[in-house]
């Protein structure tokens, strides 16, 4: 009888174990029930996050911390609302959040002004940072869970979420997500030293300027490293899971093209943390960077994206 008794107590404890309570029913959409909209977790006006919460969520339910595109220098949490959804469809929780932006102004001039920005990635990173210890502090309040955080991001976004996820700044988030973001914002010794006659790269460079803070020579090289995800990865190895969905036609719709491969740089990135120890993947997606090449494109990225963070 004893063994009988432990043998159904084992194979309940396999199912237990097979069926985590924190994992969706993958064939389930789940309907969005509540919504917490523009909670502040700074005294910046973009310093507010939108919650949007599953049917049956609860303290088990999975969180995604979600990061606007717009090229450090533009967006909001708005343009990544129905993003945000499609994630919540999967079963959930999700945080869609504003962050200070790097000054854009005088950048479109000819040739662009030279000035510093008040806010920097390094700034950004602490948002994304602050969101979290906000919605750590209050998710008892909405009847959510702390334990299975993840982070994902549209193209600087998905560079912000893996500079947070994998920096030293993460406080519990388990891995992240990038969305046809940047994985390296480091210049090669060619472009430091034979600068492209190119009608972008004074544009591009006062960019990297304000979003490093130092002049972009090769003496201030380490300022770069500071704020690409290879560099972070490596000075925090082995880091956490990530998944990059790359775009087709990456390099085609980012005027970063002349000056950094990022469908290549996002392979070198995948390898870099497998060769850690640390669970990656890379998928190719045919469409463009606003992942607009087909109806059902953001979709399928989503999908991507939930089925890796369910695995860690």
């Amino acid at each position: 009888m004893m063994k009988k008794i432990f043998g159904l107590l084992f194979v309940s404890f396999l199912f237990v174990v097979g069926c985590k309570k924190n994992d969706p029913d993958p064939d389930k959409v789940y309907a969005l029930v509540k919504e917490e909209i523009d909670i502040a977790y700074g005294d910046h006006v973009l310093q507010k996050m939108d919650i949007y919460f599953p049917e049956g969520y609860n303290q088990h339910t999975p969180v995604v911390f979600l990061i606007h595109g717009g090229g450090w220098i533009a967006g909001t949490k708005e343009q990544f609302t129905q993003v945000a959804k499609l994630f919540v469809a999967k079963g959930f929780v999700a945080v869609n959040l504003s962050h200070r932006l790097v000054d854009a102004s005088g950048l479109d001039q000819s040739p662009p002004v030279h000035q510093a920005s008040a806010i920097k990635v390094s700034d950004q990173v602490d948002d994304l940072a602050s969101a979290v210890n906000k919605y750590k502090a209050s998710a008892s309040d909405w009847g959510v869970g702390i334990s299975n955080l993840y982070m994902a991001g549209h193209s600087a976004g998905g560079t912000l979420a893996m500079l947070y996820v994998q920096g030293d700044k993460n406080s519990g988030v388990r891995a992240s997500g990038n969305f046809a973001g940047l994985a390296n914002l480091t210049l090669s010794e060619e472009l430091y030293n034979n600068p492209p006659d190119h009608a972008l790269w004074p544009a591009i460079k006062e960019l990297l300027y304000r979003m490093s803070g130092a002049e972009v020579v090769h003496e201030n090289a380490l300022n770069l490293m500071a704020i690409s995800p290879n560099w972070v990865s490596n000075n925090n190895k082995p880091g956490k899971p990530n998944i990059t969905v790359m775009a087709k036609s990456n390099d085609q719709d980012l005027p970063f093209e002349p000056y950094f491969s990022t469908i290549q740089d996002a392979e070198k990135y995948h390898d870099q943390l497998r060769s850690y120890g640390t669970n990656s993947a890379y998928i190719l997606m045919d469409t463009d960077h606003g992942f607009g090449n087909h109806p059902d494109d953001w979709a399928k990225a989503v999908a991507h994206t939930v089925d890796f963070f369910k695995k860690n």
